[in-house]
C-alpha cells in the first residue's frame, strides 16, 4: 500500500515537473520579440502638391519604420498633434518615400518644410492613399481677390527690399506652402517701380492670410505671389494702356524724359483722349527743366498706346548754398552762434565753398552726397575751433542728396575743451 502510494506520488510530481519545464520553455519563446522586414522602399513621384501632408497625431515619427529593429522616436504622438494644429506653414510636411513591410504595413518618409522633423511614420495598409499617422493636406485654398484690390488696376510693392516676410519681393508660391519653393528673387529693390497687376488670390491654410498673384508688366521674371497687404495702388500705367508724354528740350529738340499717363476717353463713345496742359504737373517734368511751350496747339487728342510731345526748357545754373550751422545735442539740434576766430573760419569756408564750381549746376538737378561732402571738406567746413578751444566736427550723417539751388544747414558735433 505504502509502496503503491509512493509510486503514485512520484509519478504525479514527475508529471508536474514536466509541465512546469514545458511552460517555461513556451514563455521564453513567446517573449522573444520578432521584427518586421521591409519588402519595398521607393521614392514617391506623383505631383509635389499631392504629397503635402500633415500629422494626424495617432502615430509617432521614427528614424525608420516603427516595427523595424533599431527604430527610434523622432517625434512623439504628442508632438505630432501639436504640429498638426500649428498655425505656421513651416510645420507643413512633404512625403517623399513609401515603404511596405512583410506584415503589410505601409510607412511614409516625411520632412517638415523647415526641415526640423524628418522620419518614417505609419501610413496604413495601402500605398495608394495616406492613412494612419498622416493625411493629405492642402496648404492653400482658393480665395477671392480682396475688395481693396482689383484685377484691372496697377500696383507697386510698398516696401520692396530683401525682407523674407511676403512683402519685399515676390514668391514662386505663397511662403511655406510648397517644400523648398521660395522667392523669385531675394532682393525686390530693383523692381520697386515695376507695375503689377493682380490676377488671382489664395489663403494659406495654417496662417489664414491672403496672398495674391501679380503679373509684372515690365519684368516677367518678377511675376509671383505676395501678401495682399504688400501692394500700394499707383496711377502709373504701362505704355500700352496709356498715353506716353515725351518731354523734349525746346532748344535742342532732344528727348529728356517720358511719362505714361492713364488713358481716359473723352466720352463713353469716344476712341480718343483729350490732350490738355492739365495732364502735366510740375512734378512730372524731368529734373532741371520747367514748363516750356507745352503741347503743340495741334495736339488736342491721342489714342490709347500713342505718344505725344511736350516741350520743356532747361533751367539756369544755380549753386548750393550754406546759410547756418547747428550742433547735435542728445539727438536734437540747436543753432550755433559762432563768433571770434570760429566765425572767421566759418566765413572763410563759406567763401571758398561759394567759389567751388562743383556745387553749381542746372537748377533742380541733384548733387550727390559724396560730391557735397567733398566740397564741404575742401572748403574747410569739416572742423571749426572757437576761442575757448572747443572743436566742432561736421556730422555728415545728417546730409542727403541736395539739388542745385537748395540752401542747406550744416550739423556739427561739439567736443568741449
Amino acid at each position: 500500500m505504502k509502496s503503491s502510494l509512493k509510486k503514485s506520488l512520484f509519478a504525479g510530481l514527475a508529471a508536474l515537473s514536466f509541465v512546469a519545464v514545458a511552460g517555461t520553455a513556451n514563455a521564453q519563446s513567446a517573449s522573444a520579440k520578432t521584427y518586421a522586414k521591409v519588402t519595398s522602399n521607393k521614392a514617391l513621384t506623383s505631383d509635389a502638391t499631392t504629397r503635402n501632408v500633415t500629422f494626424t497625431g495617432t502615430s509617432a515619427l521614427y528614424t525608420k519604420a516603427g516595427t523595424l529593429k533599431g527604430a527610434k522616436v523622432v517625434a512623439t504622438t504628442t508632438t505630432a498633434k501639436k504640429l498638426a494644429a500649428s498655425n505656421q506653414g513651416q510645420d507643413n510636411l512633404r512625403a517623399y518615400r513609401v515603404a511596405t513591410t512583410n506584415r503589410g504595413s505601409v510607412y511614409y518618409k516625411v520632412v517638415s518644410f523647415d526641415k526640423q522633423y524628418r522620419g518614417w511614420i505609419y501610413g496604413g495598409k495601402s500605398a495608394s492613399t495616406f492613412d494612419g499617422g498622416v493625411a493629405s493636406y492642402a496648404t492653400t485654398k482658393d480665395a477671392s481677390v480682396p475688395s481693396t484690390l482689383s484685377t484691372t488696376g496697377y500696383y507697386k510693392l510698398a516696401k520692396a527690399g530683401t525682407a523674407n516676410d511676403g512683402t519685399a519681393t515676390t514668391y514662386k508660391a505663397p511662403a511655406w506652402t510648397q517644400y523648398r519653393v521660395g522667392r523669385t528673387v531675394t532682393d525686390g529693390t530693383p523692381y520697386a517701380n515695376d507695375l503689377l497687376q493682380v490676377t488671382k488670390a489664395a489663403t494659406r491654410s495654417r496662417e489664414g492670410d491672403t496672398w495674391v498673384y501679380v503679373n509684372d508688366v515690365t519684368n516677367a521674371k518678377f511675376s509671383g505671389w505676395v501678401l495682399a497687404s504688400a501692394l500700394k495702388s499707383t496711377n502709373d500705367v504701362p505704355a500700352t494702356d496709356g498715353v506716353t508724354i515725351n518731354f523734349v528740350d525746346a532748344n535742342t529738340a532732344q528727348s529728356v524724359g517720358k511719362k505714361v499717363v492713364k488713358y481716359v476717353p473723352s466720352s463713353d463713345t469716344s476712341s480718343v483722349m483729350t490732350i490738355s496742359d492739365s495732364l502735366v504737373s510740375s512734378t512730372d517734368i524731368p529734373a532741371g527743366y520747367s514748363k516750356g511751350t507745352g503741347f503743340l496747339p495741334t495736339t488736342t487728342s491721342a489714342t490709347k498706346g500713342s505718344t505725344v510731345v511736350y516741350y520743356v526748357t532747361k533751367n539756369g545754373q544755380k549753386s548750393v548754398k550754406v546759410q547756418a550751422s547747428q550742433v547735435l545735442e542728445n539727438g536734437s539740434t540747436k543753432v550755433i552762434n559762432f563768433d571770434g576766430s570760429a566765425l572767421s573760419q566759418w566765413n572763410a569756408a563759406q567763401a571758398k565753398f561759394n567759389a567751388d564750381t562743383s556745387v553749381t549746376g542746372t537748377e533742380g538737378q541733384t548733387l550727390s552726397k559724396s560730391a557735397l561732402v567733398t566740397a564741404l571738406n575742401n572748403a574747410g567746413f569739416s572742423k571749426i575751433t572757437d576761442d575757448n578751444g572747443n572743436t566742432y566736427t561736421l556730422n555728415t550723417t545728417t546730409l542727403g542728396d541736395v539739388k542745385f539751388g537748395d540752401t542747406i544747414n550744416l550739423t556739427y558735433t561739439e567736443s568741449q575743451n
